[in-house]
């Protein structure tokens, strides 16, 4: 069964019309998915867990809502990605050509 990924774009947009830092900071916007979701801290750490959407959903819903141009992330976080991604590159083995 497929994640149904228009639930979870429904929330990052609500948090991220909350808060525009969201777009920034991956932990920030699973924190604020979660506490909207019902995190208790009643509840044990694997009961909280299975109830909440994976991070990974959220991150890649994020990106995709960042890559439709739905989410506009700072200038300073998409330059630290950029270099992130420059430097994975690099210590994959891929070096730079003509950028």
């Amino acid at each position: 069964m497929g994640v149904n990924t228009s639930n979870i774009r429904k929330k990052i947009m609500v948090a991220y019309m909350q808060d525009r830092k969201v777009a920034d900071d991956d932990t920030l916007l699973i924190a604020r998915i979660w506490n909207n979701c019902g995190w208790s801290n009643t509840k044990s750490l694997v009961d909280n867990l299975r109830a909440m959407p994976s991070p990974e959903t959220i991150r890649r819903t994020r990106q995709k809502l960042v890559s439709e141009g739905v989410l506009i992330p700072s200038e300073n976080a998409t330059e630290r990605r950029y270099n992130s991604f420059k430097q994975a590159r690099k210590d994959l083995g891929y070096y730079e050509i003509g950028y």
